[in-house]
């Protein structure tokens, strides 16, 4: 092992000693005085940040940084939230339209007129956004309300065809088959295959299901509002009395019970007592 050798001369005693010392060891302590400088002076710089004005000051710096970040993201994220509620507010006027609702003035979603009193902590722009969101969720409240109602009632309206067929007899005078007499025809005639479904042509509820002298097999419904469906001459029937039944669902099918010259479903509506020409409420 490569060693150093080191003469130290002492003048009072007049002499000389020799010291003998191994390189590796010699760069061991240099290495090792070298540190716990390194070492010192990052404790002290740590101690000075945490302990001073200056690490104080650092720390507020990145703070800040940190909170201007946050704002442009949230300035970002308020408007676009301001161009969906806009867009909100034009859909939420349309659907007040289609409701029969009165229109809402945007000064008046601005305001939240009707709503609880705005908190002056918010500020203005919050503010205002929060008003608005609060009116909004109140009328889409309103709107969806009326709607639901709508939908029952038009739910109940007799709109669709009973049957797929070919109508040879309209509703109004006609010549009775039978007789040969000009005599009002209280329904329509459809033509369709012997045994071919009949539908509800609305929500309502079975008022009579059976025979009817000269109607054959016959399926009564009414549909609230003063409004009755009648299906006549059917093959079969599929409900009784007192079932609730919805547009669309089979209740009978096609014959030629009763007083028929063929195969066919006399369809009739009634309104207020008076029957009235079903097409006047087939939509489709």
């Amino acid at each position: 092992m490569e060693k150093l050798q080191l003469w130290v001369a002492l003048k009072r005693r007049n002499r000389a000693i020799s010291l003998t010392v191994p390189v590796a060891g010699l760069y061991v302590a240099v290495f090792t005085i070298v540190a716990l400088l390194v070492l010192s002076g990052f404790l002290v710089q740590r101690h000075l940040s945490r302990n001073t004005d200056y690490g104080r000051l650092q720390q507020l710096v990145q703070e800040n940084y940190s909170l201007k970040s946050r704002l442009t993201a949230y300035s970002a994220a308020v408007d676009t939230f301001r161009g969906f509620l806009a867009l909100t507010e034009e859909m939420d006027n349309r659907l007040r339209a289609a409701g029969d609702l009165y229109l809402i003035p945007a000064e008046a979603r601005r305001m939240g007129v009707g709503g609880a009193l705005p908190d002056e902590r918010e500020p203005d722009d919050l503010g205002e956004l929060l008003r608005r969101t609060r009116f909004s969720r109140r009328s889409l409240d309103e709107v969806e309300t009326k709607l639901k109602s709508r939908t029952a009632e038009l739910s109940r309206i007799p709109s669709i065809w009973p049957v797929q067929g070919w109508v040879t007899s309209p509703f109004g005078m006609r010549r009775d088959p039978f007789t040969g007499r000009r005599v009002m025809h209280d329904g329509m005639d459809i033509v369709a295959p012997h045994g071919t479904p009949i539908v509800a042509a609305a929500d309502g509820r079975v008022t009579f299901s059976g025979w009817k002298s000269g109607w054959g097999r016959v399926v009564e419904i009414d549909h609230g509002n003063g409004v009755l469906t009648q299906y006549a001459h059917c093959q079969s029937v599929r409900v009784n009395a007192g079932d609730t039944v919805t547009r669309g669902k089979i209740i009978a099918t096609v014959g030629s019970s009763g007083r028929a010259t063929g195969t066919h479903l006399h369809y009739g509506v009634r309104r207020g007592g008076a029957w009235v020409n079903p097409r006047n409420f087939i939509v489709n």
